[in-house]
């Protein structure tokens, strides 16, 4: 029988915590992803920004499924919708709306603010086609299906993807309200290596479950999509986030 070890640990439970403790450092090598750039109705974002602190920039969005199961320490599936923000001076990639299939990837995201829910993912290729699909609560969030056989010579990216923004919100315990509200940033670009990147033509279906909004962002424009393979790696010095304002 293997030894359990009663510990001491940051999340619950302590005697035999959920998230390792410290969870930092990870990687993955040939992390994959399939995705898509799109236009979005420029009313629709605000309206989905209106609680948070941040600004909008721009009607551009990334819509992806993502493939980080080669991870020896976290292996998970990801999919999200972002978007460049800003908050007061300060560009970054804002994760919109985020799922995660491991619960311990979405327990440890949301230490730094990441909107992460459970869902479940499959990136697939198929001669041409790459697809990728995010369902919850038996409804398929995100279709995204890329044309290898159509390339394209250039794709627009967003205005910037780092520092991650995020708003950890911590509710509180004894009644309706929060406790505390922190504004963090994430950045650990300088240690993800990309091997390849390719554009091609693609299709994005939306929709909607119960309390997953993503339907709202139709219709789309979509401006084309891609499929790359990147090397990441968050270490000890640039794998945690900062906390860059404290409003509650």
């Amino acid at each position: 029988m293997r030894e359990f070890k009663i510990q001491r640990a940051n999340n619950m439970p302590v005697q035999s915590p959920l998230v390792p403790e410290p969870m930092v450092p990870y990687s993955c090598k040939n992390s994959r992803t399939v995705y898509a750039m799109c236009e979005v109705d420029e009313d629709t974002i605000r309206r989905h920004l209106a609680p948070t602190p941040f600004e909008y920039v721009n009607n551009l969005c990334m819509i992806y499924v993502n493939d980080f199961t080669e991870s020896p320490e976290l292996p998970y599936m990801d999919s999200g919708i972002i978007f460049t923000v800003k908050y007061k001076d300060i560009y970054g990639g804002c994760y919109m709306y985020e799922w995660e299939d491991n619960d311990v990837a979405i327990a440890t995201g949301r230490y730094w603010g990441y909107p992460k829910k459970y869902a479940r993912m499959s990136l697939e290729k198929n001669g041409n086609i790459i697809r990728g699909t995010t369902t919850r609560k038996e409804v398929r969030l995100i279709d995204i299906e890329l044309d290898c056989s159509k390339p394209l010579e250039n794709v627009p990216t967003l205005h910037t993807t780092y520092p991650h923004l995020n708003l950890l919100t911590i509710p509180r315990p004894d009644g309706p309200g929060i406790f505390s509200q922190r504004i963090t940033a994430r950045d650990n670009s300088s240690t993800c290596k990309t091997l390849s990147n390719q554009y091609a033509e693609v299709n994005v279906t939306l929709n909607s479950s119960a309390n997953d909004p993503i339907g709202d962002f139709k219709p789309l424009k979509v401006l084309g999509g891609g499929y790359s393979v990147t090397d990441f790696l968050a270490t000890m010095e640039n794998g945690w986030a900062k906390v860059i304002d404290t409003l509650v």
